[in-house]
C-alpha cells in the first residue's frame, strides 16, 4: 500500500505541475488582456479630451480675432482723440492757427489776397 500512495502522490504532483503551468499560462493571458484594456481605455480618454477641446479651441480663436478687432478700433479712437486734443490746444493757444481755421471756414480773406480753393471729390 505504501507504493500506491507514492504513485498517487507522484500522480498528484504531476497533475499539480500541469495545473500550475495551466494557471500560469492563464494568468499571463489575463495579464496581457488587462494591459491591452488599460491601453485602450487611456487611448479612449485621450481621444475624448481631444474631441471635447475642439470647440474650446475654436472659441479661443474667435475671441482672439475679436480682441484684435477691438485693439485696432481702440488704436483708431486714440489716434482721433490725440488729433482732436492737438487741434483744441492749437485753437486755445495759437492765435495764428485760430485765424487760419476761422478764415477757412468762413471764406474770409484780407484785401489784396487771392484765395485758391481746391475741391476734392470723395
Amino acid at each position: 500500500m505504501a507504493r500506491k500512495r507514492k504513485k498517487q502522490t507522484t500522480r498528484a504532483r504531476s497533475r499539480g505541475k500541469r495545473q500550475g503551468k495551466f494557471l500560469r499560462a492563464r494568468t499571463t493571458g489575463i495579464r496581457v488582456i488587462n494591459q491591452f484594456a488599460i491601453v485602450v481605455l487611456v487611448a479612449m480618454g485621450c481621444v475624448a479630451v481631444a474631441v471635447l477641446s475642439i470647440p474650446q479651441v475654436r472659441e479661443l480663436q474667435r475671441l482672439e480675432g475679436e480682441l484684435v478687432d477691438a485693439e485696432n478700433l481702440e488704436r483708431g479712437v486714440l489716434d482721433t482723440k490725440d488729433r482732436k486734443t492737438r487741434d483744441l490746444t492749437a485753437l486755445r493757444d495759437d492765435p495764428a492757427y485760430l485765424e487760419l481755421i476761422a478764415r477757412d471756414r468762413l471764406d474770409l480773406y484780407r484785401t489784396g489776397e487771392q484765395v485758391f480753393r481746391i475741391n476734392r471729390d470723395h
